[in-house]
């Protein structure tokens, strides 16, 4: 190439909107070669400074050198051949502006301190402008984002093809979980963030708007990450497509007891070994309901006794590595329905309220069934006895004293005890008054 093609090629090159550079990728991203375009983009004169900068670092806003650092690590580890640079200078009028830095990898290299180091050629932009609309709409966002989280409203989007629930970050925040929950329909059964009295509710309102309902509203209570019952709002409404065909769900769930009402709600609290309600949860729990169902509910409670508990569950323990009364839980469990509400009351009683049963034939098939489990559990030809379980059982109908219908589960429970089996007895007061 002669010195007139050159001085073209440079002058072409200064003529460009940006600076070209070529620089090496080390730690201060040393300058190869700049045009006087990049020069003046940082302010700065080339033919009027003795020393120009040797490397992207020194031009570098101080207050973003932590910013800077962190890019050339993450730009190290890049496995494609691009490279991308953020950072700002100070200006000469005291004010900031933002280069932007991008290239492509040569195949050169350049040698410093025994190191070998690619070397990028890019082009630098200023793109102040952008940054500073970037900034307004992320501050905008954040602005709005601050209100919804003052507002302690939960946002969700259902997607009902997708069968996924979203909520907003607030949700994880409050009850502890993933704000995404697939496989909804599903879990919606088996959750334990719902106040189990209000699930049946729920269930019904989510079959109805499946089934075509546009619109519903529901007031709930949810279990949140620290155990205590908050009461919320839920309004839902069903979104369709050009064709007229339901495809999503959008709705938000509002706050609405006062912190005094939280204060009183019951904890939610559970037993270590059982993953049960612990006595104190299950009593405040069945005490909120009994006093306000239905007069015409049908209800039972549930006394039961593991007998012979000490005896077998060190054998159980050797044995098969498992406690008597995780075993017994889980068969409980297993029997009744997500809404009842299991408790343990002591060292091997448990306690169990189930409300709105069909019958009191209900009631004796549970009792049957549990009483059969248990019976199944341990059979060790070197122990005398295996786990026994009586069962107390007391039914009632509408509105009750909750001590009363203990005390006739008490009675139950100490005819059960007389049988050397696993068995239960029913307290059966007047149901049809």
């Amino acid at each position: 190439m002669s010195e007139n093609q050159t001085i073209d090629m440079n002058q072409m090159l200064n003529a460009l909107s940006g600076g070209l550079l070529r620089i090496a990728l080390d730690d201060e991203l040393t300058i190869m070669y700049a045009t006087d375009t990049f020069y003046k983009l940082i302010e700065m004169d080339q033919a009027k400074q003795a020393k120009p900068p040797k490397s992207i670092f020194k031009t570098v806003y101080s207050a973003d050198i932590i910013l800077y650092t962190q890019q050339i690590a993450a730009q190290k580890r890049r496995s494609d051949k691009q490279f991308l640079l953020f950072y700002r200078i100070l200006q000469k009028n005291g004010g900031l502006k933002w280069i932007m830095i991008s290239g492509s990898k040569t195949d050169e290299e350049f040698q410093k301190q025994n190191k070998t180091f690619p070397i990028y050629f890019c082009m630098a932009l200023d793109i102040s402008e952008h940054m500073t609309a970037f900034r307004k709409m992320e501050q905008e966002l954040d602005y709005h984002r601050t209100i919804l989280e003052l507002s302690k409203e939960l946002f969700f989007e259902y997607d009902i093809a997708a069968d996924t629930l979203n909520f907003k970050e607030l949700f994880r925040e409050v009850f502890g979980k993933e704000s995404e929950i697939e496989n909804f329909s599903k879990r919606l059964e088996k959750t334990k963030l719902i106040y189990p009295d209000d699930l049946p509710s729920v269930l019904k309102i989510y079959k109805s708007m499946m089934g075509g309902k546009k619109q519903a509203r529901i007031e709930l209570r949810m279990i949140t990450k620290d155990g205590d019952i908050a009461w919320y709002v839920c309004y839902a409404s069903i979104i369709f497509d050009d064709n007229k065909n339901p495809f999503k769900v959008v709705g938000k769930m509002s706050l609405i007891n006062t912190k005094q009402e939280a204060k009183k709600a019951p904890k939610i609290l559970l037993d270590s070994l059982t993953n049960v309600y612990t006595k104190d949860c299950a009593e405040n729990l069945i005490l909120d309901i009994i006093q306000n169902q239905d007069q015409e509910d049908i209800s039972a409670i549930f006394l039961c006794e593991v007998r012979n508990y000490k005896a077998l569950n060190e054998v159980v323990r050797i044995v098969d590595g498992e406690n008597v009364l995780t075993s017994i839980a889980g068969i409980l469990k297993k029997q009744f329905r997500r809404t009842d509400i299991i408790g343990r009351m002591g060292l091997g009683d448990f306690l169990v309220y189930m409300k709105s049963i069909r019958s009191e034939r209900n009631a004796y098939e549970k009792a049957e069934n549990i009483c059969k489990e248990v019976n199944k559990l341990y059979s060790f030809d070197y122990s005398k006895n295996g786990v026994i379980l009586s069962i107390g059982v007391s039914l009632f109908k509408g509105q009750a004293d909750f001590q009363a219908e203990m005390a006739n589960a008490k009675a139950a429970l100490v005819m059960a005890k007389k049988d050397n089996t696993s068995s239960f007895e029913i307290f059966y007061p007047s149901l049809s008054k």
